[in-house]
């Protein structure tokens, strides 16, 4: 589908690198192949991280937001909070998905893909408003939405999805996925956390000897029709 070159593609993040950690090869193949392609990343904000005590700055994430959809061919990104780094769930859901359906009549995606939830409060509250902005209505004809996932979803958050199973073959793109999460530096971890370049690579290459090849994205299937 993504070769047409025709699609208009939605992907919707909690934060500054789940688009790369979930979508990178996607974003990269559809924008190597002329379609039109828009990130929107829900929240950023001055954070200090436990695992570097590294105070990072909303100005900061932008920056490596930016950089790392760039080596992806991808230049049209949104942040929607700049003060709401998991806080999401301080923000009204009526008023969060507001924003996304102002988003969806702007930009009239062909597909959406929106996160898969996980432990992270933030996952869940922007799951619950991309469902409800994604309900079905006449005007929105969108012919795929699908979750993509997010590494630690390996921690036993509930499995409650019983979708159709979706994945893209990675291999001529999956070290472009690497560079672009490389440019995420605030994000980084050592190599055995699930949060890594090399982890990455690991889980990409998991997901494709489900498949048998040998990179893979996995997505699930929430709506699809064929036009």
């Amino acid at each position: 589908m993504i070769t047409s070159g025709k699609e208009r593609i939605l992907i919707i993040a909690p934060h500054a690198d789940d688009e790369v950690l979930g979508c990178g090869g996607l974003i990269e193949k559809a924008c190597r192949y002329q379609n039109k392609v828009k990130v929107i990343v829900m929240a950023v904000g001055e954070v200090t991280h436990p695992h570097s005590q590294q105070t990072v700055t909303a100005a900061m994430r932008i920056k490596e937001l930016k950089d790392a959809l760039e080596v992806l061919g991808c230049h049209d990104f949104e942040v929607v909070y700049q003060d709401k780094d998991s806080l999401l769930d301080t923000v009204p859901k009526f008023e969060m998905t507001s924003k996304i359906d102002q988003i969806l009549n702007a930009f009239q995606p062909t597909m959406v893909f929106i996160p898969l939830p996980s432990y992270h409060q933030d996952h869940i509250v922007l799951f619950e408003a991309c469902f409800a902005a994604l309900r079905p209505k006449p005007s929105q004809l969108i012919k795929l939405i699908a979750m993509y996932e997010y590494p630690l979803i390996s921690w036993q958050f509930q499995k409650f999805w019983n979708t159709g199973e979706l994945y893209l073959d990675l291999s001529n793109t999956i070290q472009k996925k690497v560079d672009s999460f490389l440019k995420h530096t605030s994000q980084r971890r050592p190599p055995n956390h699930l949060i890594s370049p090399e982890s990455v690579k690991k889980w990409a290459e998991m997901r494709g000897m489900e498949i048998g090849l040998p990179y893979a994205e996995k997505y699930y299937i929430l709506r699809s029709h064929i036009l």
